[in-house]
C-alpha cells in the first residue's frame, strides 16, 4: 500500500491496473479513494471461487469491483462469476506468454503421431490418469503412436514411474523427463503432433495459449473452458467425460484424425492468445472507458 502510494505521488499516474482482485485490487481503491486516480482489476480464479465465499472479505471484494473503471477476468467462465457476483461487465482477458516460435510448423497428415504431456505431476493436472488411459489403448492404437513424451514433475513422481515402468514392459514407446524451461517447451509443442491436457481443474492453462502459438492441436478433458475454446476454434478433440475409459477414447479418435486439418483453428487462436493483440486490446479498452 506504502510503496503503491508513493509511486503514484512520484510519477504521474493515468490508470492503475491491479493484479489481482485481491490484494492488489484493495490497494488501488484506497488509492483512488484518496487521490482518485482510477483503476482496473483483472481477476485471478482464487480470487472469485476462494475469497469471494468468504463473507468479510466477500464484502470488500465487491467493493472493489463496484469502484473500479474496467474489471477483467482471464477465463470465460471466470468473467461470468465476476459479473455475476458484482452485478457489473467483466471482460475475457486472455494470459498468455510468448515463446520463442521462429518457424512455421508443418501439420502431420498421417500416422506414427507424436504425443506430449507437459505440466506438473500433481492431481489437479491429471497425469496419473494420462498414465491410466495409456494403459486401456489397444495393440492398434499404439500402431499409430511414434512416441508418447511425458515431461514435468511433482508429488505423484513414484506413482507416475511406477504407471511409467508397466508400459515399458509391455513395449510402449514412452518417455519421462524432467521439467523443461522456454525454448524445450517450445522445442516440445514443435516436435508434438498431439499435445495431452487430462486436467481434472483447470480454467484456461497457460500450456493452452502456448500451444496455439506453436500450432499443436490437444487432446483435453471437459474441464474449465477447455470445451468452448475447443469448440470455438477447433483446436483438438475432447473427451466425454474425466475419466480414463473417456480419455483413452479421445486418444483413440485424434490417432484417426489429422493433425493438419486442425491448422485454420489453431491459426485462429494463436492471433487471438497473441501477448501483443492482449496488450493492444487491453490499451483500447482503458482508453475508451
Amino acid at each position: 500500500q506504502a510503496a503503491l502510494e508513493k509511486s503514484v505521488a512520484v510519477i504521474p499516474v493515468d490508470h492503475i491496473f491491479a493484479l489481482w482482485a485481491l490484494p492488489s485490487g484493495y490497494w488501488a481503491r484506497r488509492v483512488y479513494q484518496k487521490l482518485g486516480v482510477p483503476y482496473s482489476i483483472w481477476a485471478l480464479g482464487s480470487d472469485i471461487w476462494s475469497l469471494g465465499r468468504l463473507p468479510l472479505i466477500g464484502n470488500v471484494l465487491k467493493a472493489v469491483m463496484r469502484d473500479s473503471r474496467l474489471r477483467f477476468a482471464d477465463g470465460l467462465k471466470l468473467a461470468e462469476d465476476v459479473t455475476a457476483l458484482s452485478g457489473l461487465d467483466c471482460r475475457f482477458l486472455p494470459s498468455a506468454r510468448k515463446l520463442p516460435v521462429t518457424e512455421t510448423k508443418q501439420l502431420s497428415i498421417s500416422p506414427p503421431y507424436r504425443l506430449a504431456f507437459l505440466g506438473r505431476w500433481h492431481p489437479n493436472k491429471g497425469v496419473d490418469l494420462l498414465l491410466d488411459s495409456l494403459s486401456l489403448l489397444t495393440d492398434d492404437d499404439w500402431d499409430c503412436i511414434e512416441t508418447v513424451q511425458i515431461c514435468g514433475g511433482g508429488p505423484l513422481t513414484k506413482a507416475i514411474e511406477a504407471a511409467y515402468a508397466a508400459l515399458k514392459r509391455d513395449g510402449r514407446p514412452v518417455r519421462l523427463h524432467g521439467y523443461i524451461n522456454k525454448q524445450e517447451a517450445t522445442d516440445l509443442l514443435r516436435w508434438s503432433d498431439y499435445l495431452l491436457l487430462p486436467s481434472r481443474v483447470e480454467s484456461i492453462p497457460v500450456i493452452f495459449s502456448d500451444a496455439m502459438q506453436a500450432l499443436c492441436p490437444i487432446v483435453s478433458t471437459p474441464v474449465g473452458d477447455l470445451p468452448r475454446l475447443i469448440e470455438r476454434y477447433r483446436a483438438g478433440l475432447l473427451a466425454n467425460t474425466v475419466s480414463p475409459e473417456a480419455f483413452a477414447e479421445a486418444i483413440h479418435r485424434a490417432l484417426r484424425e489429422t493433425p493438419a486439418s486442425f491448422a485454420p483453428g489453431l491459426q485462429n487462436a494463436a492471433s487471438n492468445f497473441d501477448v501483443k493483440a492482449i496488450v493492444s486490446d487491453f490499451l483500447r479498452q482503458i482508453l475508451d472507458s
